[in-house]
């Protein structure tokens, strides 16, 4: 079972999957607490992506240096970028390929995957390189 969590980009998935949890789960409390949902949107996102940064920096890419500003904020960057691709993606699925709404969640479903591959590749390049920012 260890070997299983041995290659990054199995860890990557479940920390993502922690993420969405953490990003949901902030975004649901502060809703129900009484901001408005764009703005616990926003927060929950914003939780999620440091939980993501430190698990990433710890467990997922199991780099040797200290948490780091410079990381955090390219690690922004990528998810920004990931974001766009995301939309994007989406948009010319959904005009082009899967028209009808009963299949809206195929695009989404495409777009996820696509995201997901992006932001690791992404990472691992740019954010968690190994002794370094």
């Amino acid at each position: 079972m260890t070997k299983l969590f041995a290659h990054p980009i199995v860890r990557f998935g479940i920390v993502a999957l922690l993420g969405l949890a953490v990003d949901l789960g902030t975004a649901w409390l502060l809703a129900s607490g009484g901001l408005p949902l764009p703005g616990a949107a926003a927060a929950g996102f914003v939780v999620a992506a440091i939980v993501n940064y430190v698990i990433h920096e710890r467990w997922t890419f199991q780099t040797e240096a200290r948490l780091s500003a410079a990381r955090g904020g390219i690690y922004l960057a990528v998810l920004i970028v990931t974001l766009g691709i995301r939309v994007v993606v989406v948009a010319i699925l959904e005009a082009a390929v899967f028209p009808a709404p009963q299949q809206r969640a195929l695009p989404l479903l495409l777009a996820v995957a696509v995201s997901f591959l992006v932001n690791y590749s992404l990472s691992k390049r740019f954010v968690f390189i190994r002794g370094e920012r």
